[in-house]
């Protein structure tokens, strides 16, 4: 199977994986159905095979050339956390970069998230919140050619309950930036009203800084 083959399958299983938490989530099977449908999610696994998919950073940098190293980024990105297509755990969030009506450059995310990530009843937990906005932050590094970097420290104000299950868009911009450290804010908003606000502080680091992150278990 081809590079884009495998991609588009890889979508589609995740796509319908995603469809089957919302489904356990939502629904009240007998256990007769529970068990069939435990039997075939066991026969899909099997399918899978047994091969590992290594990630950029754990393939040694000299047997990487730049074009190896991208693919493997992209294929890295398709299994976010929150953006992921290929993750089932991501709702998934859409991001790109557009302009405030000021005209400075901000990252924008759209996303709609279900019930799975529910905390107060038809709300979404406030710890994901924090996830979804560190994540669309976390673009902001592109808008100033910033390089790789960590997180490290993120701040949220919660200033309405975030509905699950309706269209959220999360903007963000660069506040400021000094040698290596990087301070971003964000807001969330649904229909219209801010849910939500966000501050970051990102640190930079090497290319190589950042490989060795990956690899470090301790």
């Amino acid at each position: 199977m081809t590079g884009s083959h495998q991609r588009s399958a890889g979508v589609r299983l995740a796509d319908e994986v995603r469809a089957l938490l919302v489904d356990l989530h939502a629904l009240d099977p007998t256990s007769e159905a529970l068990v069939e449908a435990a039997d075939r999610v066991a026969d899909a696994r099997n399918q899978l095979g047994e091969a590992l998919r290594l990630r950029w950073y754990e393939v040694p940098a000299d047997e990487l050339d730049d074009d190896a190293e991208e693919r493997l980024r992209v294929e890295y990105r398709d299994h976010s956390l929150f953006r992921g297509e290929r993750s089932p755990l991501a709702p998934p969030l859409s991001v790109t970069t557009s302009e405030s009506s000021a005209g400075t450059a901000i990252v924008v995310g759209e996303v709609r998230v279900d019930r799975c990530h529910e905390g107060p009843p038809g709300r979404i937990h406030g710890g994901y919140v924090a996830g979804l906005f560190d994540d669309v932050l976390s673009g902001t590094l592109g808008l100033v050619d910033a390089g790789p970097a960590f997180t490290a420290r993120l701040k949220v104000r919660y200033r309405k309950p975030t509905p699950i299950d309706a269209d959220l868009r999360f903007e963000a911009w660069v506040e400021r930036q000094s040698g290596r450290r990087l301070i971003a804010r964000a807001h969330c908003l649904a229909g219209g009203e801010v849910t939500a606000e966000a501050e970051a502080l990102f640190v930079t680091v090497s290319r190589d800084q950042e490989r060795r992150q990956g690899t470090d278990t301790t």
